[in-house]
């Protein structure tokens, strides 16, 4: 008969990379597809230790998504709010979004949360709270960026700002659909970089060039 182990015995997983490997389950099926089994077997913990350890199935996903922000959310306010070229600080962000739609052995995934629970939004009112969040975290942030633009002369001072936010939100959720469909980096680059260059010259940028 085996002894019990001595109390104060250290954890035998590490969170991060538990919630790392949940995530990438619920990113190739999908919330609703992915079952506590699937989660289990990708964590290499049993079901009452992944609820003892991070909760429901809701509270996995958001905690893996809260990691995965945290983790990524760098290199994007880097390009945003550090980069002194507006275009080149935008070209950089949606350079990592993409990388970040893709698996590390280059597998199209989409987004952690436009593609994992859209479909799930309308029919729960939780989650439906999270993703509104989520639209309105990348809102923000990009309609930050446009005013700061606007108060140092880069773009036009009478600039749509909200509305040329708005764009580059809508090319990030079409980038994120896109790469969901199976759309390679080329082509999702090629998007980004046409889009980009239309959003400048409406905001009145200067010196707008394109890149292959």
């Amino acid at each position: 008969m085996k002894s019990k182990p001595a109390r104060g015995r250290p954890r035998e997983y590490d969170p991060e990379e538990a919630l790392a490997a949940a995530l990438g389950e619920f990113r190739r099926r999908g919330y609703t597809a992915t079952s506590l089994d699937h989660l289990s077997e990708a964590t290499n913990m049993a079901r009452p230790s992944l609820y003892a350890a991070f909760g429901n199935k809701f509270e996995i996903y958001r905690k893996a998504v809260r990691q995965y922000s945290e983790q990524s959310a760098e290199q994007r306010l880097h390009a945003l709010f550090e980069e002194p070229s507006l275009q080149k600080g935008l070209e950089d962000y949606f350079s990592a979004i993409i990388d970040a739609y893709f698996s590390r052995e280059g597998s199209p995934l989409g987004c952690p949360v436009l593609s994992v629970i859209s479909g799930e939004a309308a029919a729960d009112p939780v989650i439906g709270a999270e993703l509104a969040a989520a639209v309105e975290r990348s809102d923000s942030l990009l309609q930050r960026r446009m005013a700061i633009a606007a108060e140092a002369g880069e773009i036009s001072p009478d600039a749509d700002v909200r509305g040329l936010a708005a764009m580059l939100a809508a090319l990030q959720h079409s980038l994120a659909l896109r790469a969901r469909a199976g759309a390679r980096r080329p082509e999702l680059s090629a998007i980004a970089h046409a889009h980009v260059a239309l959003v400048l010259k409406a905001a009145g940028y200067g010196g707008v060039t394109m890149h292959g």
